[in-house]
């Protein structure tokens, strides 16, 4: 009976851990409350991803939009379809050579097929990452200091340092990272790196000058730019996850591509 049951149990932890990924895109979108583009309002937006969709020769992913004032752009999804995620700031900000330079990036991740795994790293490594926020927010409803007081920023303070480290392992080992490839390949694709180096540089100084959101950092390695910084002592667990080669690294591979 007992080999029954945990053959029983292993089985059912290997169906729900395949339904977890399969659907782990649509639980990230639900978490940012993403809401699809519509083909109308974002015309310029669709016919971009389906032009780069057919030249990388993949299924075009669903742009999302994800309301933020930081320059965010990222793709999740499955092996049968992904969602490309972008905010209304990093529309502003960029011109349509640059935006589609950045879009080239998130195709190449995606011909890549590294979207599916890094998409489910991200879903782990964000639910054991919350947990720190949570136990501040407990703090905080059980009387325990006001928000701004140091007993409950030192409660989280403790608390990130026992959930952060696995949240930053299961990032390490079950994602991958493609950064430098996915920004070579979309250069040598487009056959301009002027304008991708550009998007980069536009979208991280804006986001270094600008962002003040909290993202959750089990899913920065999604991002074509990591929003987290680290800003103080009681940040520095956020360091763990700077895991993508640093802008100035990405732009020295660009320019080594040999192409104008």
């Amino acid at each position: 009976m007992g080999i029954v049951a945990a053959g029983a149990s292993l089985l059912i932890m290997l169906i729900l851990d395949r339904q977890l990924y399969v659907c782990a895109s649509r639980i990230i979108l639900r978490w940012y409350q993403c809401e699809k583009m519509p083909p109308v309002k974002y015309a310029d937006v669709h016919r971009t991803l389906d032009r780069l969709a057919e030249k990388f020769d993949v299924k075009c992913p669903i742009p999302y939009m994800l309301r933020s004032s930081v320059p965010i752009l990222f793709t999740v999804g499955s092996a049968r379809k992904c969602e490309i995620v972008m905010s209304p700031r990093i529309l502003d900000l960029l011109d349509s050579e640059e935006l589609e330079a950045l879009f080239a990036r998130e195709m190449a991740r995606v011909s890549e097929g590294s979207v599916p795994q890094n998409t489910f790293a991200a879903l782990v490594a964000g639910i054991i990452a919350s947990f720190s926020t949570i136990i501040l927010w407990m703090s905080l409803l059980s009387g325990f200091g006001q928000e701004n007081d140091p007993a409950p920023k030192f409660i989280r303070f403790l608390a990130m340092g026992i959930v952060m480290l696995p949240a930053a392992l299961v990032v390490y080992l079950g994602s991958a990272d493609m950064t430098l490839r996915s920004d070579m390949m979309a250069a040598k694709t487009l056959g301009n790196k002027k304008i991708l180096i550009s998007a980069l540089k536009r979208a991280q100084t804006d986001m270094n000058l600008n962002c003040v959101e909290y993202f959750n950092p089990g899913h920065v390695h999604l991002f074509a730019i990591n929003p987290v910084k680290v800003n103080s002592f009681m940040d520095v667990h956020l360091s763990l996850f700077n895991m993508k080669p640093d802008l100035s690294h990405r732009l020295r591979a660009i320019e080594g591509t040999g192409i104008n």
